[in-house]
């Protein structure tokens, strides 16, 4: 029996016939890998190879449900066995997904690329986001299920139609309707930076007068604790508490945050802006939002700014989204200069500090630039704790 554990998340692959001839081994062998695996937060099954599963079979994977105590999905099962799954009833015991269909992005054009996938070009009317490998489908279902959230609050968002397999990866499928994203419109014609810019700056201001309910979307501050607590090994307990105290300082709020809000995950769409990548979504202080899009494409391009020839991670040059997020915030603020340039001095601090916090916790930061991204924690942002304490929000 082959397991995989990918961050946090143990996969047992089921395969061939479990039976009453092979149920003990097959219970002893999943027993071995839990052990094996304490570290894993996260259990799940992928049915991918599994034939067929007899009741002694379901008793097993109920044995494991109970024994972790926690939801146990059952990937990739397919038509046959689920029908077994569904007349005993198992479905309302475990959390079993159909196989999904496969879909290859072979010749597709690529239109982004982001910490989480690609997005590629799958129809005239499709678009497929690949995530990349490790991201679970429990993940992405809950981006899914964000964006229909979002569509129901009457947010122009790219309606999401269903996941599928592309090769090792998962991927959702969503419309496009002859869309480009903002990155693209403006490679194309660099003429249309301003009018495109500002577009984004009042689409932002529509999104952040919109209330939303707490049944409906959580709050997204709790995911900048969860970063920040991953990053205890890289810190002090006083520094850790902090960033906490930092991130806890901006009053909290129930508007609408995208929570990756960029030129690359904003298309148009005959003539009109809709949002794309709404998997960091929630309900919040508006501020969140600003902060996260001013390190965008203020920050992550640092590295370009003396050429214009080097492109940023969302397609454009350094100068080119500095020019975006002035035009943008004019826009946001109606014209109001003072008050865009208050806004900047006051969330440029925390920028930099969602920024390096961020970039610490991603899995694909080799661990050994820990320690330089720390320090400038500490040289460019915990140094001046005091002074970003007391803004006035």
């Amino acid at each position: 029996m082959r397991t995989e554990l990918n961050d946090d998340t143990l996969t047992i692959f089921l395969e061939g016939k479990i039976d009453s001839n092979s149920a003990g081994e097959t219970e002893t062998q999943i027993m071995d890998a839990l052990l094996q695996n304490p570290e894993a937060a996260k259990v799940q099954f992928d049915a991918d190879k599994l034939g067929y599963i007899s009741s002694a079979g379901l008793r097993v994977l109920l044995k494991v449900r109970k024994k972790i105590n926690r939801p146990l999905p059952v990937l990739n099962v397919s038509s046959e066995v689920y029908d077994i799954f569904s007349v005993t009833g198992f479905t309302e015991l475990l959390d079993v997904h159909k196989k999904l269909r496969e879909v290859s992005v072979e010749g597709c054009e690529l239109l982004g690329e982001g910490a989480n996938g690609k997005v590629y070009r799958l129809t005239q009317d499709e678009m497929i986001k690949v995530f990349r490998h490790g991201v679970t489908l429990e993940t992405i279902e809950a981006e899914r299920e964000a964006n229909r959230k979002a569509f129901l609050l009457g947010i122009p968002c790219a309606i999401a139609f269903n996941t599928v397999k592309c090769g090792e990866n998962y991927g959702t499928v969503c419309e496009i309707l002859n869309a480009g994203t903002l990155s693209e419109r403006i490679r194309a014609n660099p003429e249309r930076l301003p009018e495109l810019a500002k577009g984004a700056g009042l689409l932002l201001k529509q999104l952040h007068s919109i209330d939303v309910p707490e049944i409906v979307m959580p709050r997204v501050s709790p995911k900048l604790h969860e970063i920040v607590d991953k990053l205890a090994d890289d810190f002090t307990p006083d520094e850790i508490a902090k960033m906490h105290a930092l991130y806890n300082a901006i009053p909290e709020q129930n508007h609408f945050i995208h929570g990756d809000y960029h030129p690359k995950n904003i298309m148009e769409s005959n003539g009109e802006l809709m949002l794309i990548d709404l998997g960091d979504s929630g309900r919040g202080n508006p501020l969140l939002d600003l902060i996260h899009t001013y390190f965008v494409l203020n920050l992550v391009g640092e590295s370009t700014k003396h050429s214009d020839d080097d492109m940023g991670f969302v397609g454009l040059t350094y100068r080119e989204m500095r020019e975006f997020w002035k035009f943008m915030i004019d826009a946001y603020y109606g014209g109001d200069t003072a008050k865009a340039e208050s806004l900047e001095s006051k969330i440029a601090g925390y920028a930099r500090l969602m920024y390096l916090n961020v970039s610490m916790a991603h899995p694909l930061l080799p661990k050994e630039y820990h320690a330089a991204y720390a320090a400038r924690v500490r040289n460019e942002v915990l140094s001046h704790y005091d002074e970003l304490m007391s803004i006035k929000w």
